[in-house]
């Protein structure tokens, strides 16, 4: 996991802030906290935040409405919707248009909510880690293709039914 991940849980009520700040208080990563969806914005304007968890229900900006500007406006930022309402629709929304990586319905368990985040958060990682090998797989692209240009042939080998090579001219 990179070392300093930040996760921020949105959420009108206070009472539920204060508790998952106490419950996540020993995780790897920092927990930041906002009480509307205005502050959160703010407070991802102002820092890095990696990891999202939004409360659908509160007032001014609705979770879907918040995640979805999420989305567009910090699209490397991962999101987790929580409700206290069992409707599929809404989830449904939250899952296709917003990208919402989980739909977690209050009230919420600790300890499977902790599993979540933290794999969520390994998720980032295994992205970052493959949009690395992928950059690694373009750079050693280009140097076979400059190489191919530079001399032609040098790149084809030739390989019999058991994969050893037959000729390198």
């Amino acid at each position: 996991m990179k070392k300093h991940r930040n996760v921020l849980i949105v959420d009108d009520e206070v009472d539920f802030l204060s508790s998952m700040r106490r419950a996540l208080r020993k995780e790897p990563y920092r927990v930041l906290t906002a009480e509307s969806g205005k502050a959160a914005l703010r407070i991802m304007e102002e820092q890095d935040v990696d990891l999202v968890v939004s409360d659908y229900m509160m007032p001014e900006i609705n979770g879907l409405t918040l995640i979805k500007r999420i989305q567009r406006d910090y699209p490397h930022i991962l999101t987790i919707m929580l409700t206290a309402l069992a409707e599929l629709d809404i989830a449904m929304q939250a899952i296709n248009e917003a990208g919402v990586y989980k739909f977690i319905l209050k009230p919420v368990e600790i300890n499977s909510f902790r599993i979540t985040l933290r794999r969520a958060l390994e998720s980032l990682d295994l992205m970052a880690e493959k949009a690395a090998l992928q950059q690694k797989i373009k750079t050693r692209d280009a140097i076979l293709q400059e190489l191919e240009r530079k001399h032609p042939g040098i790149t084809k080998v030739d390989r019999d039914d058991g994969c050893y090579v037959l000729s390198l001219d």
